[in-house]
């Protein structure tokens, strides 16, 4: 074995030998007493859930009757107070889109994080398929908001749909319908 050969086959022993003992347990050794350790490692991952969601209908728009906006209030946890949301369309490539066979309605999402009791219709606007930037207010201490509702969820989801693109939309007696899908992420 040459020199340096050596030099590196010591060293990742030594560097092996470091880091095995550096969390492992010590035994006692045979006396009138004996003391031994056990290292304790515990882990509390960051979590995040959203909750409470609602579908989202308007049963007749007739002309005239202008733009259309939908809300659904929702609980999100995060473990950290602290949260990124992607949000995907059910349209091509995510888009958000609803659909009524061949025909396709666009629609604009809006988040407001204002926190329980303090949600309002104004927000971020989202893009589909792109998280977006950090947000705060998520319950920190119950995973439900303490059972949601107006009161304690955390979060409102604003699905807007102009006037000119429900003029356009064609009249069908199947209903435009799609999913939209909350990703949160913790950070």
């Amino acid at each position: 074995m040459t020199k340096s050969k050596k030099l590196i086959a010591v060293a990742l022993m030594a560097a092996t030998s470091l880091s095995s003992s550096a969390y492992a347990a010590t035994q006692g050794t045979t006396g009138s007493t004996s003391s031994g350790s056990s290292n304790i490692t515990i882990t509390k991952p960051v979590q995040a859930q959203i909750s409470d969601l609602t579908d989202m209908t308007l049963s007749s728009w007739t002309a005239g009757d202008g733009a259309v906006t939908l809300t659904d209030n929702v609980c999100v946890y995060s473990s950290t107070g602290s949260y990124k949301v992607t949000a995907t369309g059910s349209g091509a490539s995510n888009a958000f889109s609803l659909a009524s066979g061949s025909n396709n309605l666009p629609y604009t999402v809006t988040w407001n994080a204002g926190g329980a009791g303090a949600l309002a219709n104004t927000g971020t606007s989202l893009t589909a398929g792109t998280q977006s930037t950090g947000f705060s207010n998520a319950s920190t201490t119950s995973v439900n908001c303490n059972g949601g509702g107006t009161a304690n969820d955390t979060a409102r989801v604003v699905v807007g749909i102009t006037s000119a693109n429900m003029q356009a939309a064609v009249a069908s007696t199947t209903a435009y319908a799609g999913t939209l899908t909350m990703l949160v992420t913790p950070y």
